[in-house]
């Protein structure tokens, strides 16, 4: 039974509980090199990253990307499997989108391999499906090669 979550930004100290949650789901950034030269993500950007805390158990995280001024793309967007379906997905989702409104950005991308969780950014946030993009390389789902790529007009965005 979670205690009190609690959402915020994600601190350097951090990183081995992110990076140990990502791991879970093979979502976990990795370093170019021989055999994947340009990996799905190598690093995780602190400053546009949420994370979120059961007392002192980090349960879940979310991150964005700034593509261009007014384009922000998520990434890495996890939840303990323990905590699957107790809205933590939900709480990080709307941290960032909000974020992503206050700093100005007109439009989100999100790519995601999951059926479900295509379904879950239609039916709570309104994206729309744009189309697909070939996975470089064995992340998230193994037996799914591409994205499909989902988009929002933050405009519409009242969370």
């Amino acid at each position: 039974m979670l205690k009190k979550v609690i959402i915020r930004k994600m601190l350097e100290n951090d990183m081995p509980a992110v990076m140990n949650l990502l791991q879970k789901w093979n979502m976990a950034p990795i370093v170019p090199n021989d055999d994947v030269p340009d990996p799905e993500r190598s690093s995780i950007n602190v400053k546009n990253t949420f994370v979120a805390l059961d007392a002192d158990r980090l349960i879940g995280v979310g991150s964005y990307l700034d593509i261009s001024k007014e384009i922000a793309e998520t990434a890495s967007l996890a939840v303990d499997p323990e905590c699957k379906g107790m809205g933590i997905g939900f709480a990080l989702q709307h941290a960032r989108l909000k974020e992503m409104v206050t700093r100005g950005f007109e439009t989100v991308r999100t790519e995601t391999d999951r059926p479900e969780t295509i379904e879950w950014y239609i039916r709570k946030f309104g994206y729309r499906v744009i189309g697909r993009n070939p996975k470089k390389h064995d992340f998230s789902l193994k037996d799914i090669n591409y994205w499909t790529v989902l988009e929002l007009d933050l405009s519409s965005y009242h969370g």
